[in-house]
């Protein structure tokens, strides 16, 4: 993909928010409205198994739906290895996470606003083989960069590493007050899964929900049970909108 098309994927929630994808995160924020009702803000941290499942195309467009929808809304890179989800969002900065969790800044000094939604965005600034990120993501400079940021917004969305090759995620847990799980169609084996949620109960317990993404919807029906909605999705279809409000007005 280019660097435009990627962006694009990114903001999928914001420019087509009548789609199939946009009413599944509004789902997802459903659940987690009703888990952690009565708190002020709300941190969700975005979660795979493997990389490549599409969890920073999940966290970037939830965090966006919320924004759009006027809520104060903050968005982190916290895979500090891997930041995908800056450079998905083309941004270049020579500050990101890492740095105001060890010189001791606040968001503002490293947040970036998006115009449109007002969403803020800390980046992380990949330097190199940087090893101990887990030992970063649950230092008590990251607990005190997270308290001062949940003094302003209402949600706080978290892209963090898979889980399969580091343990960052883990690490980053009791920050945490619920997990998306993203888990890519016919690809992350369900073997996996199960022996993720038995060995790791400290964040299974804390999965809100899952987002089951990249699927092909025609196939799909083909796996469900007799009655089950899989076998209806042709029908729903008049309910979603998947072009971009954006284009269609152009177009108009």
């Amino acid at each position: 993909l280019s660097a435009a098309e990627k962006r694009a994927r990114m903001r999928v929630s914001i420019d087509a928010p009548a789609s199939m994808f946009a009413e599944t995160l509004r789902n997802a924020k459903i659940a987690f409205d009703v888990v952690m009702e009565g708190q002020s803000s709300r941190v969700i941290g975005v979660i795979s198994l493997l990389p490549g499942e599409g969890k920073s195309t999940v966290a970037a467009n939830l965090a966006g739906l919320l924004a759009a929808n006027g809520a104060r809304t903050l968005l982190i890179d916290g895979d500090l290895r891997n930041p995908g989800l800056s450079r998905s969002l083309g941004m270049e900065t020579e500050q990101g996470l890492m740095e105001a969790v060890v010189s001791g800044q606040t968001w503002q000094s490293v947040g970036k606003v998006d115009r449109q939604t007002k969403l803020a965005i800390i980046p992380a600034v990949l330097r190199g083989q940087f090893s101990h990120t887990s030992e970063l993501l649950s230092s008590a400079g990251m607990r005190r960069f997270i308290d001062n940021a949940k003094e302003t917004f209402e949600y706080i969305v978290v892209d963090l590493p898979p889980l399969g090759p580091v343990v960052d995620a883990k690490a980053f847990a009791p920050l945490v007050d619920g997990f998306v799980l993203v888990t890519e169609w016919g690809r992350t084996p369900r073997a996996m899964v199960r022996s993720m949620l038995e060995s790791e109960p400290y964040v299974a317990n804390k999965i809100i929900g899952a987002v089951l993404n990249k699927v092909d919807l025609k196939r799909l029906a083909k796996y469900g049970s007799l009655g089950g909605s899989e076998k209806f999705f042709d029908r729903y279809s008049t309910y979603y909108l998947e072009k971009s409000e954006a284009r269609t007005k152009q177009a108009a």
